[in-house]
C-alpha cells in the first residue's frame, strides 16, 4: 500500500495509507462494548494529538457475538463471532482502522 507523509508524531509513524491522507474523515470501527468504546476513545485521542488536522469518527456497532449471547460458542461453527462485522467495514472501504482487545 502507498503511503502518503505525514507530520511526524513521537508515538506513531509518519505515514497514512494513501487512501485515508486523501479522505477527510477517518473512520474508525469498535464494538459498542463499554470496553471497546472505552479503548477507542484512547485510540480516538491519541490521532487526534498526532494528526490534528484529521477529522475521526466512531462507527460502534453490534456484532455476531454481542447479537446473540444464548447459543454457547461451540456451536456457532464460526470464527471471529465479535470482530467478523468490523472486519466487512474494513474489506468493504467503510471503515479505515478497526479498534478490537485481544483477551
Amino acid at each position: 500500500m502507498s503511503s502518503t507523509e505525514v507530520e511526524s508524531h513521537p508515538l506513531t509513524t509518519n505515514t497514512l495509507p494513501s487512501t485515508t491522507a486523501s479522505t477527510s474523515t477517518i473512520h474508525i470501527g469498535t464494538r459498542r462494548s463499554k470496553l471497546a468504546l472505552i479503548q477507542t476513545d484512547i485510540v480516538h485521542e491519541a490521532l487526534q494529538q498526532a494528526w490534528p488536522d484529521k477529522n475521526f469518527e466512531i462507527h460502534a456497532m453490534s456484532t455476531m457475538g454481542d447479537k446473540n449471547q444464548t447459543t454457547p460458542l461451540h456451536d456457532f461453527g464460526a470464527k471471529s463471532l465479535w470482530t467478523h462485522e468490523l472486519e466487512a467495514g474494513l474489506v468493504e472501504g467503510t471503515l479505515d482502522l478497526i479498534v478490537h482487545s485481544l483477551k
